[in-house]
């Protein structure tokens, strides 16, 4: 009896066993039926898009690099070459101010004039004085020359040229610190004293910019600061579109220990004094030269983790993202790097495929310039 049931249990598990296996192997089929009728392939297309032969129809535009200048895109902001605040040198009240604020002064044109006090007499005396001697001396070497006179007699008259000159130089000093002058060519952008205002040693009279060069600013990261050269040719890029040409005059040789940033700047022509100082810019840097694709603009897209860039096909119809670097913006297009030299950019629908998905290209080329029509023959010709 014991025997008989054993072989009874025995029975009972071996059918449970064989449904268990037949159910798995159910699954599994059901599986491998719901993936192949979800996963896109050559051979099936995705749901809802415009199906073909192969698969899904993509619009692709066939791109083969060209070797063009590569910029580095910055953004910087605008300031003076220079900024200077004239300040006095010695003690006295203005009696002058001739500048005018928003002019443009030379180099050398009075801002602020004081009170000489009799600096300008002492100077025209020293003026006369230097004078008589260089006559004197010139008269002792014509006499040293003809015999009449020795060379003892020379070098006095030497020594008291030298001692009248000296004393020229000291007053024309003195006289010099009471007329403060523009050190370069540039704007008088504000006035710090006026006439009438009395001045001491360090005293402000006003604030000269120079505007033509500008210098735009920028911080470059780390990974593209070793890529800027000294003299390196740059574009300075206004907001209405319009393009400066102008070159990189320094590289920060540290970073910012905040920001780890590499200071940046590049030096623009600015004729007229046209662009203003403090505003915001873009500045594209020559990197050099390499491969790059011209794209439309409204080609570039982002992927999931925000990098700016392209789709395109790669091997199999396999869509894939490339990163791309824009190195130049032109009226025809935008240039990129990051793409293979040759690769089909998908041209339409770029939101509807996502990057692994296999799809059939549909190819178009640039469109060929129309024909002109054939000439017609006059009613009535041979």
């Amino acid at each position: 009896m014991p025997r008989i049931v054993t072989i009874i249990l025995g029975a009972i598990a071996l059918v449970a066993a064989i449904i268990g296996i037949r159910a798995l192997m159910n699954t599994g089929d059901n599986i491998a039926k719901v993936q192949a009728e979800t996963i896109p392939t050559l051979d099936k297309p995705v749901a809802g898009g415009q199906q073909g032969r192969d698969g899904m129809l993509v619009v692709v535009r066939r791109s083969v690099a060209e070797i063009r200048p590569l910029y580095l895109s910055l953004s910087g902001r605008v300031e003076a070459a220079r900024t200077v605040t004239v300040k006095a040198e010695t003690t006295g009240t203005i009696t002058t101010a001739p500048a005018t604020e928003g002019k443009v002064v030379e180099r050398g044109a009075l801002l602020c004039g004081l009170d000489i006090e009799g600096k300008g007499a002492r100077m025209r005396v020293a003026e006369s004085e230097a004078q008589s001697k260089q006559k004197s001396y010139t008269a002792t070497e014509e006499l040293v020359a003809k015999g009449w006179a020795n060379e003892t007699r020379l070098a006095q008259a030497k020594a008291q040229l030298e001692t009248a000159q000296a004393a020229l130089d000291l007053a024309r000093s003195e006289y010099s610190k009471t007329q403060m002058r523009a050190p370069f060519r540039g704007v008088f952008e504000k006035r710090l004293a006026d006439a009438g205002e009395f001045l001491g040693p360090g005293g402000s009279c006003g604030v000269v910019v120079e505007l033509d060069p500008i210098v735009v600013i920028t911080d470059s990261p780390e990974r593209n600061a070793g890529q800027i050269r000294i003299d390196a040719p740059a574009k300075l890029k206004l907001s209405d579109g319009a393009e400066t040409p102008g070159r990189v005059r320094y590289i920060a040789k540290t970073a910012d220990p905040t920001t780890r940033m590499f200071r940046v700047e590049v030096e623009v022509a600015n004729p007229n004094n046209a662009i203003p100082v403090g505003r915001v810019a873009e500045i594209r840097i020559q990197t050099g030269q390499g491969d790059a694709h011209k794209v439309n603009p409204a080609l570039l897209t982002l992927d999931d983790q925000g990098r700016i860039g392209v789709r395109y096909l790669d091997v199999g119809g396999m869509v894939s993202f490339a990163p791309a670097d824009i190195v130049d913006e032109t009226a025809e297009g935008t240039w990129i790097a990051g793409l293979p030299r040759e690769a089909l950019v998908v041209a339409e629908g770029q939101e509807n495929v996502k990057p692994g998905l296999r799809v059939t290209p549909q190819v178009r080329d640039a469109p060929a310039a129309p024909r002109a029509p054939a000439p017609q023959t006059p009613p009535g010709g041979g």
